[in-house]
């Protein structure tokens, strides 16, 4: 196991961390609502559970509107989750509680989404040095010459 598994393991478990907080967050603020028995269960995976399809959303493998789509979903999603969040708090504690949660949790995924390693460094650089190779070897294309005309002097 290397250092990036580990790295990548750790911003996993913050992940869930973050969205078991969340969703007992939820489920207290359904509650205060009136909500009581499965519906205030329940709500916690309308709620995140359509941020997460929203996070789906906007992987590489989906067309740009999809994925623009999926990010308008998510941010949706995300608003309601730290409404509800916050609205979950008794205290001043627990409203910086709520807030951090949501906010640990766009964190994660940002980190999860752009942890690289050396080798994909490496990768990139070789990818480059190729196609700056190819575009030099490449014939040019032929230019017209700009006609010039001579003045007469008079």
């Amino acid at each position: 196991m290397n250092k990036v598994s580990i790295i990548r393991g750790i911003v996993k478990l913050y992940f869930v961390g973050a969205l078991v907080i969340s969703f007992i967050h939820i489920v207290t603020a359904a509650g205060k609502t009136g909500l009581s028995g499965y519906e205030m269960w329940v709500t916690p995976l309308m709620i995140d559970g359509i941020a997460i399809i929203g996070m789906i959303m906007r992987g590489p493998e989906f067309s740009k509107r999809t994925r623009a789509i999926g990010f308008r979903t998510q941010i949706g999603a995300g608003l309601i989750s730290l409404i509800a969040n916050v609205y979950a708090a008794d205290s001043v504690g627990g409203v910086i509680l709520g807030v951090a949660v949501v906010a640990l949790f766009l964190f994660s995924e940002w980190l999860s989404d752009n942890i690289t390693t050396a080798e994909d460094d490496k990768r990139t650089e070789r990818n480059a040095k190729a196609r700056s190779r190819r575009a030099a070897t490449k014939t040019p294309t032929r230019t017209r010459k700009p006609a010039t005309r001579t003045l007469k002097a008079v």
